[in-house]
């Protein structure tokens, strides 16, 4: 095989590939696609939060107890 056939052979598999991830990344930047990114932020920094103030209550009750089973 010489450069020039490797070369188009590579062209060729470049532009397949092109072909088949053009759509997807045009749907990926979408108005819908990005409606769907911040209801899935939302989504996450709701969990991060009720992890955290259960962590927090969780941590003070320990505490509470702690300090009611040292009197």
């Amino acid at each position: 095989m010489n450069d020039n056939s490797s070369l188009r052979y590579l062209g060729e598999a470049y532009d397949g590939v092109r072909f088949h991830v053009e759509p997807l990344w045009a749907a990926l930047g979408s108005e819908a696609a990005f409606q769907a990114y911040m209801l899935l932020a939302a989504a996450g920094f709701a969990i991060y939060g009720l992890m955290t103030v259960f962590r927090v209550l969780r941590g003070l009750a320990l505490a509470a107890r702690g300090a009611v089973g040292r009197i």
